[in-house]
């Protein structure tokens, strides 16, 4: 489905230097944010989310299953952090909430990859549950924040990645 995918684009989309002012900033900023155990835990399964509002529909786990080798692609591409890992290096504490799915490197954040792509798709197919779709995917991204597994940075290409190959998917190439 996606074998033929150019993430050449997004090679070119680094994310901030490890020790950089930007990645202080935004370990402070994440830092910062409310912990919701619940919540986190509510938006970490994200096949489970849509279906939760579509029903069962093949697609979802067909197409988040799919996207996986491309994301993988990206994230040993970049191998960032997490940032509880870089953290310390600043002198910031911050508990994550560990997660079976925080096993790979941080960027982009695969979770926001795949709640972008499934709503645009879904919306497609369920028109009439585009609001409710929009908003999981925004949950979903918002949910890894929480959780402190990953920067905004990491959720902004997450977003970025999952529209397009939705675009990849809608043109059918």
């Amino acid at each position: 489905m996606f074998s033929n995918f150019n993430i050449e684009k997004f090679k070119n989309k680094k994310p901030p230097k490890d020790n950089s002012l930007e990645t202080f900033k935004e370990l402070k900023e994440i830092s910062k944010l409310r912990d919701d155990e619940a919540f986190v835990k509510e938006n970490d399964d994200v096949d489970k989310c849509f279906a939760s509002i579509v029903g069962n529909d093949k697609e979802i786990s067909k197409i988040s299953q799919a996207s996986l080798p491309v994301i993988k692609k990206l994230k040993n591409y970049f191998n960032r952090p997490r940032p509880k890992q870089l953290a310390k290096n600043f002198g910031i504490k911050i508990k994550d909430i560990e997660l079976k799915s925080m096993k790979t490197p941080s960027y982009p954040s695969g979770h926001s990859t795949q709640g972008y792509l499934l709503a645009e798709v879904l919306k497609d197919k369920y028109p009439e549950k585009s609001k409710e779709l929009d908003k999981k995917a925004k949950d979903i991204s918002d949910s890894r924040n929480i959780a402190k597994a990953h920067y905004k940075s990491d959720s902004r290409l997450g977003k970025q990645l999952g529209l397009e190959m939705y675009k990849y998917l809608k043109d059918g190439k």
